[in-house]
Protein backbone atom coordinates (compact mmCIF):
# COMPACT_ATOMS: atom_id res chain seq x y z
CA UNK A 1 0.00 0.00 0.00
CA UNK A 2 1.40 3.53 -0.55
CA UNK A 3 0.46 5.60 2.22
CA UNK A 4 2.02 8.65 0.51
CA UNK A 5 2.68 10.03 -2.74
CA UNK A 6 5.43 13.29 -3.07
CA UNK A 7 4.42 15.49 -6.18
CA UNK A 8 7.34 17.08 -7.73
CA UNK A 9 6.89 19.96 -10.71
CA UNK A 10 10.53 19.94 -12.71
CA UNK A 11 11.19 23.10 -14.62
CA UNK A 12 14.64 24.35 -15.34
CA UNK A 13 16.44 23.31 -11.87
CA UNK A 14 19.18 21.29 -13.06
CA UNK A 15 21.32 22.57 -9.87
CA UNK A 16 18.76 22.15 -7.09
CA UNK A 17 17.18 18.70 -8.36
CA UNK A 18 19.78 16.33 -7.05
CA UNK A 19 19.44 17.70 -3.42
CA UNK A 20 15.42 17.39 -3.73
CA UNK A 21 15.19 13.82 -4.64
CA UNK A 22 18.22 12.69 -1.96
CA UNK A 23 16.33 14.29 0.92
CA UNK A 24 12.58 12.63 -0.44
CA UNK A 25 15.17 9.21 -0.06
CA UNK A 26 15.85 9.75 2.98
CA UNK A 27 12.69 9.40 5.20
CA UNK A 28 12.55 6.12 6.63
CA UNK A 29 9.95 4.52 4.34
CA UNK A 30 10.47 1.42 2.84
CA UNK A 31 10.04 0.89 -0.73
CA UNK A 32 6.33 0.27 -1.28
CA UNK A 33 4.97 2.72 1.46
CA UNK A 34 5.85 5.71 -1.11
CA UNK A 35 6.44 6.96 -4.54
CA UNK A 36 7.53 10.10 -5.68
CA UNK A 37 6.49 11.99 -8.82
CA UNK A 38 8.86 13.74 -10.80
CA UNK A 39 6.61 15.56 -13.72
CA UNK A 40 8.90 17.42 -16.16
CA UNK A 41 7.20 20.56 -17.08
CA UNK A 42 8.78 20.44 -20.48
CA UNK A 43 12.01 21.62 -19.21
CA UNK A 44 14.96 22.07 -21.83
CA UNK A 45 18.21 22.19 -19.53
CA UNK A 46 19.47 18.45 -17.84
CA UNK A 47 16.55 18.09 -16.14
CA UNK A 48 14.33 15.09 -17.73
CA UNK A 49 17.80 13.28 -18.33
CA UNK A 50 18.22 13.35 -14.26
CA UNK A 51 14.69 12.31 -13.76
CA UNK A 52 15.04 8.95 -16.03
CA UNK A 53 18.51 8.64 -14.16
CA UNK A 54 16.90 8.35 -11.01
CA UNK A 55 13.47 6.38 -12.37
CA UNK A 56 16.48 3.97 -13.29
CA UNK A 57 17.79 3.47 -10.11
CA UNK A 58 14.96 3.26 -7.92
CA UNK A 59 11.55 2.18 -8.27
CA UNK A 60 9.42 3.76 -6.30
CA UNK A 61 10.20 6.91 -8.30
CA UNK A 62 7.74 7.58 -11.31
CA UNK A 63 8.46 10.51 -14.25
CA UNK A 64 5.93 11.92 -15.98
CA UNK A 65 7.02 14.22 -19.56
CA UNK A 66 4.95 16.51 -20.73
CA UNK A 67 4.77 19.63 -22.58
CA UNK A 68 4.82 23.47 -20.60
CA UNK A 69 1.56 24.08 -18.24
CA UNK A 70 3.47 25.72 -15.59
CA UNK A 71 4.06 24.93 -11.67
CA UNK A 72 0.03 24.58 -11.49
CA UNK A 73 -0.58 22.50 -14.37
CA UNK A 74 2.44 19.98 -13.10
CA UNK A 75 0.88 19.72 -9.80
CA UNK A 76 -2.56 18.68 -11.49
CA UNK A 77 -1.01 15.72 -13.19
CA UNK A 78 0.71 14.90 -10.24
CA UNK A 79 -2.31 14.43 -8.78
CA UNK A 80 -4.13 12.67 -11.23
CA UNK A 81 -1.44 10.47 -11.11
CA UNK A 82 -0.54 9.55 -7.50
CA UNK A 83 -1.43 6.48 -5.53
CA UNK A 84 -0.59 7.68 -1.99
CA UNK A 85 -3.66 7.79 0.44
CA UNK A 86 -1.57 10.97 0.99
CA UNK A 87 0.14 13.49 -1.28
CA UNK A 88 2.10 16.54 -0.83
CA UNK A 89 3.68 18.87 -3.35
CA UNK A 90 7.90 19.83 -2.85
CA UNK A 91 9.33 22.21 -5.46
CA UNK A 92 12.24 20.85 -6.74
CA UNK A 93 14.70 23.83 -6.05
CA UNK A 94 13.51 23.05 -2.56
CA UNK A 95 14.63 20.11 -0.25
CA UNK A 96 13.31 18.27 3.38
CA UNK A 97 14.61 17.02 6.64
CA UNK A 98 15.49 13.79 6.45
CA UNK A 99 12.90 11.34 8.22
CA UNK A 100 10.57 14.31 8.61
CA UNK A 101 7.86 13.20 6.38
CA UNK A 102 7.14 9.39 8.66
CA UNK A 103 6.97 11.04 11.35
CA UNK A 104 4.33 13.49 10.20
CA UNK A 105 2.61 11.21 8.16
CA UNK A 106 1.86 8.54 11.56
CA UNK A 107 0.66 11.46 12.84
CA UNK A 108 -1.87 12.28 9.95
CA UNK A 109 -3.15 8.73 9.90
CA UNK A 110 -3.38 8.56 13.39
CA UNK A 111 -5.44 11.34 13.45
CA UNK A 112 -7.45 10.30 10.50
CA UNK A 113 -6.91 13.66 9.47
CA UNK A 114 -7.79 15.07 6.21
CA UNK A 115 -4.96 17.75 6.36
CA UNK A 116 -1.98 18.23 8.55
CA UNK A 117 0.26 21.33 8.61
CA UNK A 118 3.50 21.26 9.68
CA UNK A 119 6.20 23.97 10.16
CA UNK A 120 9.39 24.62 7.53
CA UNK A 121 12.83 26.94 7.35
CA UNK A 122 12.94 29.65 5.02
CA UNK A 123 16.78 29.38 3.52
CA UNK A 124 18.59 32.34 1.93
CA UNK A 125 22.27 32.48 1.54
CA UNK A 126 22.94 29.88 3.81
CA UNK A 127 20.76 31.77 6.98
CA UNK A 128 17.75 30.09 7.56
CA UNK A 129 13.90 31.26 9.30
CA UNK A 130 12.08 28.90 11.11
CA UNK A 131 8.69 29.16 11.17
CA UNK A 132 6.44 26.71 13.22
CA UNK A 133 3.28 25.32 12.59
CA UNK A 134 0.76 25.63 15.31
CA UNK A 135 1.57 23.48 18.36
CA UNK A 136 -2.12 22.91 20.10
CA UNK A 137 -3.58 19.50 19.74
CA UNK A 138 -6.73 20.27 18.64
CA UNK A 139 -8.44 18.90 15.63
CA UNK A 140 -10.03 21.63 13.31
CA UNK A 141 -12.75 21.54 10.94
CA UNK A 142 -12.11 23.61 7.46
CA UNK A 143 -13.50 26.38 8.81
CA UNK A 144 -12.42 26.72 12.41
CA UNK A 145 -9.00 26.59 11.04
CA UNK A 146 -9.32 29.33 8.50
CA UNK A 147 -11.04 31.28 10.81
CA UNK A 148 -8.89 30.74 14.12
CA UNK A 149 -5.68 29.84 12.91
CA UNK A 150 -4.44 30.14 9.22
CA UNK A 151 -1.76 32.78 8.68
CA UNK A 152 -0.80 34.29 5.87
CA UNK A 153 1.11 31.88 4.62
CA UNK A 154 -0.62 29.32 2.13
CA UNK A 155 2.05 27.47 0.67
CA UNK A 156 0.80 24.21 -0.47
CA UNK A 157 3.90 22.59 0.67
CA UNK A 158 3.58 23.16 4.36
CA UNK A 159 0.54 20.29 4.11
CA UNK A 160 0.25 16.38 3.82
CA UNK A 161 -3.33 15.70 1.92
CA UNK A 162 -5.50 13.48 1.67
CA UNK A 163 -6.09 12.06 -2.14
CA UNK A 164 -8.80 11.10 -2.21
CA UNK A 165 -10.83 14.43 -0.93
CA UNK A 166 -8.69 16.37 -3.59
CA UNK A 167 -10.29 13.79 -6.06
CA UNK A 168 -13.83 14.23 -4.89
CA UNK A 169 -13.64 18.04 -4.23
CA UNK A 170 -12.17 18.40 -7.77
CA UNK A 171 -9.85 20.78 -5.92
CA UNK A 172 -7.03 21.57 -8.42
CA UNK A 173 -4.88 24.21 -8.64
CA UNK A 174 -5.93 27.59 -10.98
CA UNK A 175 -3.43 26.95 -14.17
CA UNK A 176 -1.94 30.11 -15.68
CA UNK A 177 -1.21 31.87 -12.31
CA UNK A 178 1.46 33.14 -9.79
CA UNK A 179 1.05 32.63 -6.89
CA UNK A 180 -1.34 29.60 -7.19
CA UNK A 181 -1.29 28.21 -3.59
CA UNK A 182 -2.91 31.92 -2.51
CA UNK A 183 -6.08 30.82 -4.77
CA UNK A 184 -6.05 26.41 -3.67
CA UNK A 185 -4.87 26.46 -0.48
CA UNK A 186 -7.88 28.07 1.32
CA UNK A 187 -10.59 26.12 -1.22
CA UNK A 188 -8.43 23.02 0.20
CA UNK A 189 -8.78 23.86 3.75
CA UNK A 190 -12.73 24.31 3.50
CA UNK A 191 -13.16 21.11 1.81
CA UNK A 192 -11.68 19.58 5.08
CA UNK A 193 -13.35 18.33 8.30
CA UNK A 194 -10.11 17.20 10.24
CA UNK A 195 -6.96 19.56 10.07
CA UNK A 196 -4.19 19.04 12.82
CA UNK A 197 -1.08 20.78 13.17
CA UNK A 198 2.69 19.62 14.06
CA UNK A 199 5.43 21.94 15.17
CA UNK A 200 7.87 19.98 13.20
CA UNK A 201 10.15 21.71 10.73
CA UNK A 202 9.79 19.12 7.69
CA UNK A 203 10.24 22.01 4.73
CA UNK A 204 13.35 24.01 3.32
CA UNK A 205 11.89 26.69 1.34
CA UNK A 206 15.02 28.28 -0.54
CA UNK A 207 14.77 31.93 -1.46
CA UNK A 208 16.99 32.33 -4.46
CA UNK A 209 17.15 34.84 -7.36
CA UNK A 210 16.73 32.60 -10.26
CA UNK A 211 13.31 32.08 -8.82
CA UNK A 212 10.00 32.94 -11.31
CA UNK A 213 8.81 35.31 -8.70
CA UNK A 214 11.98 37.75 -9.41
CA UNK A 215 12.30 39.06 -12.40
CA UNK A 216 14.88 41.10 -14.07
CA UNK A 217 13.01 44.02 -15.55
CA UNK A 218 10.13 46.03 -15.07
CA UNK A 219 7.99 44.83 -17.72
CA UNK A 220 8.75 41.41 -15.36
CA UNK A 221 7.42 43.33 -12.44
CA UNK A 222 4.34 44.53 -14.23
CA UNK A 223 3.04 40.53 -14.98
CA UNK A 224 3.87 39.69 -11.56
CA UNK A 225 1.66 42.64 -10.12
CA UNK A 226 -0.52 41.36 -12.93
CA UNK A 227 -0.71 37.58 -11.58
CA UNK A 228 -1.41 39.13 -7.91
CA UNK A 229 -4.65 41.06 -9.66
CA UNK A 230 -5.73 37.51 -10.91
CA UNK A 231 -5.24 35.89 -7.46
CA UNK A 232 -6.99 38.68 -5.65
CA UNK A 233 -10.08 38.43 -8.17
CA UNK A 234 -9.94 34.48 -6.81
CA UNK A 235 -9.80 35.10 -3.66
CA UNK A 236 -12.39 37.24 -3.87
CA UNK A 237 -14.86 34.85 -6.03
CA UNK A 238 -13.73 32.26 -2.83
CA UNK A 239 -15.09 34.21 -0.16
CA UNK A 240 -18.60 35.10 -2.14
CA UNK A 241 -19.31 31.57 -1.60
CA UNK A 242 -18.00 30.56 1.63
CA UNK A 243 -20.46 30.73 3.83
CA UNK A 244 -18.69 31.71 7.05
CA UNK A 245 -16.71 34.92 8.61
CA UNK A 246 -15.04 36.73 5.54
CA UNK A 247 -12.20 38.19 8.58
CA UNK A 248 -9.60 36.01 6.91
CA UNK A 249 -10.31 36.34 3.32
CA UNK A 250 -9.93 40.61 4.26
CA UNK A 251 -6.98 40.03 5.99
CA UNK A 252 -5.11 37.65 3.00
CA UNK A 253 -6.60 40.82 0.41
CA UNK A 254 -5.26 43.04 2.32
CA UNK A 255 -2.11 41.47 2.68
CA UNK A 256 -1.72 41.19 -1.56
CA UNK A 257 -2.41 44.61 -2.00
CA UNK A 258 0.61 45.23 0.30
CA UNK A 259 2.20 42.83 -1.88
CA UNK A 260 1.22 44.93 -4.80
CA UNK A 261 2.19 48.21 -3.32
CA UNK A 262 5.67 47.30 -2.34
CA UNK A 263 6.61 45.97 -5.98
CA UNK A 264 5.04 49.47 -7.13
CA UNK A 265 7.21 51.15 -4.85
CA UNK A 266 10.27 49.23 -5.19
CA UNK A 267 10.40 48.72 -8.80
CA UNK A 268 7.66 51.24 -10.71
CA UNK A 269 7.53 54.21 -7.98
CA UNK A 270 6.78 56.91 -9.98
CA UNK A 271 3.65 55.18 -11.14
CA UNK A 272 2.30 54.59 -7.29
CA UNK A 273 -0.16 56.78 -7.65
CA UNK A 274 -2.20 55.45 -10.53
CA UNK A 275 -1.93 51.54 -9.29
CA UNK A 276 -3.19 52.52 -5.86
CA UNK A 277 -6.34 54.28 -7.18
CA UNK A 278 -6.70 51.59 -9.21
CA UNK A 279 -6.26 49.27 -6.14
CA UNK A 280 -8.47 51.16 -3.71
CA UNK A 281 -11.14 51.11 -6.71
CA UNK A 282 -11.29 47.73 -7.41
CA UNK A 283 -10.99 46.22 -3.81
CA UNK A 284 -12.74 48.70 -1.80
CA UNK A 285 -12.24 46.78 1.39
CA UNK A 286 -10.73 47.91 4.98
CA UNK A 287 -7.20 46.42 5.19
CA UNK A 288 -6.93 44.23 8.40
CA UNK A 289 -4.91 41.63 9.18
CA UNK A 290 -5.67 38.49 12.02
CA UNK A 291 -3.88 37.57 15.28
CA UNK A 292 -2.85 34.69 13.26
CA UNK A 293 -0.68 36.65 10.69
CA UNK A 294 3.15 37.32 11.59
CA UNK A 295 3.95 40.42 13.48
CA UNK A 296 5.85 41.72 10.32
CA UNK A 297 2.60 41.37 8.23
CA UNK A 298 0.50 43.08 10.84
CA UNK A 299 2.47 46.04 10.62
CA UNK A 300 3.30 46.16 7.22
CA UNK A 301 -1.39 46.18 6.79
CA UNK A 302 -1.30 48.90 9.71
CA UNK A 303 0.61 51.35 7.52
CA UNK A 304 -1.47 50.55 4.51
CA UNK A 305 -4.11 51.12 6.49
CA UNK A 306 -2.94 54.89 7.36
CA UNK A 307 -1.87 55.39 3.55
CA UNK A 308 -1.07 53.43 0.72
CA UNK A 309 0.92 56.98 -0.25
CA UNK A 310 3.17 56.26 3.33
CA UNK A 311 3.56 52.74 3.20
CA UNK A 312 5.32 53.00 -0.47
CA UNK A 313 7.42 55.80 0.37
CA UNK A 314 8.60 53.79 3.20
CA UNK A 315 9.19 50.86 1.21
CA UNK A 316 10.58 53.01 -1.90
CA UNK A 317 13.37 53.62 0.76
CA UNK A 318 13.44 50.71 3.09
Amino acid sequence: MIRLSYIVPVYRVEKYLTKCVESLLHQGFIENEYEIILVDDGSDDNCPALCDHYAEQYPQIRVIHQENKGLSGARNTGIRNAKGNYICFVDSDDYVEDFSYSAVLKKAEEENADLLQFGLQIVQDHNCKVIRANRDQHVYTGEEFLTIKMSERCSCCIYLVRRQLVIDTATYFTEGITYEDIDWTPRMVLQAKKIVCVPDIVYNYVQHSESITHPKDKTGWESIIANNIRVLNLLRQTSEKASLSKSWFNAMMSSILCAIWTIVAKHVYTERDKYIQEMQSAYPIRLTSMPAFSRRERIKIAIARISPKLYCLIRHYL
